[in-house]
């Protein structure tokens, strides 16, 4: 939250927020070679390059202990940022979504790709500033009722744990605010996960 390190990626206690992020493990810096990949598959649709991503991302993750202990808890579930429906059906894919199961199989961890709505049309986050980034983001998001684990969990009654993915972390305030909706419907724990910061 202050964008100070911490061990292991943990907020730190005087940041932790009610329905805030317990954490943050990314991987990799978002330049070079990274960044220019990541824009490929998000903007030139370069698919195949989400394989050798993940590879290299686990390889990574797999030496974090405090992330490793966090995706060994008990009632784990991985959840992709979702699209709003406009932008997924212009791309036909949701980046979050492809590169977030091929890491939730490799960690075994079941994946939840439509536990998040995305409800709110919003502009692409790239091209605001901070403040505007909160402000645009807010209320973008919704739990979806259809999906079985509200109902399995009776709005998580407390238990439920995410790992929120998306592919990178600028501001924060995409995952800052999918966490809040996954908080006050009773997760007990969020996560956050990203390639790149």
């Amino acid at each position: 939250m202050c964008r100070q390190t911490s061990f292991g990626g943990k907020t730190h206690s005087q940041c932790i927020r009610p329905h805030g992020l317990d954490g943050l493990t990314t991987v990799f810096a978002y330049r070079g070679v990274i960044r220019k990949a990541i824009k490929k598959l998000k903007y030139k649709f370069v698919s195949d390059l989400a394989k050798d991503l993940v590879e290299l991302f686990l390889s990574f993750c797999g030496e974090d202990k405090v992330f490793t202990q966090v995706c060994q808890e008990k009632d784990v579930f991985f959840v992709p940022i979702p699209l709003h429906p406009t932008r997924f059906r212009w791309r036909g894919f949701n980046q979050a979504e492809l590169l977030g199961e091929m890491i939730a199989a490799n960690l075994k961890i079941p994946f939840l790709p439509d536990l998040l709505l995305r409800v709110k049309k919003t502009k692409p986050q790239v091209e605001l500033k901070k403040e505007e980034r909160k402000r645009n983001i807010r209320d973008a998001f919704a739990l979806n009722k259809n999906s079985p684990l509200p109902l399995r969990f009776g709005g998580f009654a407390g238990q439920a744990k995410f790992l929120l993915f998306d592919d990178v972390w600028t501001s924060g305030a995409t995952l800052k605010e999918a966490a809040r909706v996954l908080k006050r419907n009773g997760a007990k724990k969020v996560w956050g996960l990203t390639l790149a910061r």
